[in-house]
């Protein structure tokens, strides 16, 4: 997904940045990617408030621009992806919401090694998580790293070639694969494969590649209305899709971390519901924690429009047995945010996990049992009367639900505010 392709207002939008630099195996083929820090106006808004401060700021902003305004299959595909972590998160302070497998966590040279870095580490490691140890350096208070490491990265401009030769030995011990890093002409890369490097990063092999997306902001009071619900163990997918579904913004990175999720997915997503379910409601605190972090705004007349509408399209979808009326709600949002992101819905869904059949058909105007609902909602915002009255629906029962949605909207804004 290219920034080329989004055309978002910009008082309802914000920009993410993330930067990747490509990984290549011995073999020349790509394997990965070290997903790096870009600024943009959310990262220098961002007050994470801890003492490690920047460096926290910017492990926050490049995990959610990479897996909320991306999507992780958007921006690795199959491959797996590198973000650098601070103690904070290896202590578990802040937590490391995607799911292992997709990326492997770096533990920062910078990084004071000492007994709760160690049993943070131990813990990630533990859950499945792959841990890289970046620009290692081996010292005796490191070497405990090495037994829980699965890479380990070494910088070979940083040493003399025996100074290298002797890491990759001590390393050798241990059964870590190495990547060789600053790989800058073929000579170094052949004297790293020689030397006993599996993985190859440099401007040799590829230079890093700012990407740009545009997404939406989350209101910053639902996000803790919903940290706050997440936080009580007695709150149900239920509770949680009731929060979400005030929130477009949320709606749609919800869908973006359901999409990261979704490799195991055996059944199409067709409500919000679906996709908290999917998420889980312990995997989507960790990822509330981090979107709370990062201030956010969005212009509400838009999306209490966005609610209007899903609301309506919920409505008339009680009126009629045949269709899911929390499934109607969900065309009515995604179809507002894809104008909010000034996209079609076509684009929109590339980034959304699979979706019931009956919703993507709606979205994509064509026949199915939803499609008749979103046109009437639509035909009536527009006050196209003449196309309205040729569709099945009654306008005055389209006027109705509408007139109900503005009264649902107005209370539930105030609420959601207060």
């Amino acid at each position: 997904m290219q920034s080329s392709e989004w055309r978002i207002r910009p008082e309802v939008s914000t920009t993410v940045h993330v930067g990747r630099q490509p990984i290549y195996n011995v073999e020349g083929h790509l394997v990965g990617y070290e997903l790096l820090f870009r600024d943009s106006s959310q990262a220098k808004e961002s007050r994470i408030g801890l003492a490690s401060g920047d460096q926290d700021t910017a492990t926050t902003s490049t995990i959610l621009a990479a897996f909320t305004g991306f999507g992780a299959k958007d921006l690795l595909g199959s491959r797996l992806g590198f973000v650098n972590l601070t103690r904070t998160f290896l202590v578990g302070d802040l937590p490391v919401p995607f799911e292992p497998g997709v990326a492997a966590l770096e533990v920062l040279e910078s990084v004071v090694v000492d007994g709760p870095v160690l049993e943070g580490i131990r813990r990630l490691s533990g859950q499945g998580y792959a841990i890289a140890l970046d620009d290692f350096v081996w010292s005796r208070s490191v070497e405990p790293l090495l037994e829980m490491a699965d890479i380990v990265k070494v910088d070979v401009l940083a040493h003399d070639w025996a100074g290298v030769e002797e890491l990759v030995e001590r390393c050798g011990r241990h059964g870590v694969r190495l990547l060789a890093e600053r790989v800058e002409n073929q000579k170094t890369l052949d004297k790293a494969i020689e030397a006993g490097f599996e993985l190859f990063q440099g401007y040799h092999l590829g230079r890093p590649q700012t990407l740009s997306a545009d997404s939406l902001s989350p209101s910053r009071a639902t996000a803790l209305q919903l940290l706050g619900r997440l936080s009580d163990p007695e709150t149900t997918a239920r509770d949680v899709e009731t929060l979400v579904r005030v929130d477009p913004a949320l709606t749609f990175r919800l869908l973006r971390i359901a999409n990261s999720a979704a490799n195991s997915l055996r059944r199409p997503v067709s409500s919000i519901r679906d996709a908290v379910v999917l998420v889980g409601l312990s995997r989507l605190r960790s990822w509330m924690i981090l979107i709370t972090l990062s201030d956010a705004a969005g212009s509400s007349e838009r999306l209490t429009g966005a609610l209007i509408r899903a609301r309506t399209c919920e409505t008339l979808a009680r009126l009629n047995t045949r269709h899911r009326p929390d499934m109607a709600f969900t065309v009515g949002l995604l179809h507002s945010i894809s104008e909010m992101l000034g996209t079609s819905p076509a684009n929109m869904l590339d980034g959304m996990p699979p979706l019931a059949s009956d919703l993507r058909s709606a979205l994509l105007d064509s026949d199915g049992p939803l499609w008749p609902v979103l046109d009437a909602v639509l035909s009536y915002e527009r006050q196209d009367l003449h196309h309205l009255g040729q569709l099945d629906i009654p306008q005055r029962d389209v006027a109705a639900a509408y007139l109900s949605a503005l009264a649902w909207t107005s209370r539930t804004v105030e609420v959601v505010q207060n």
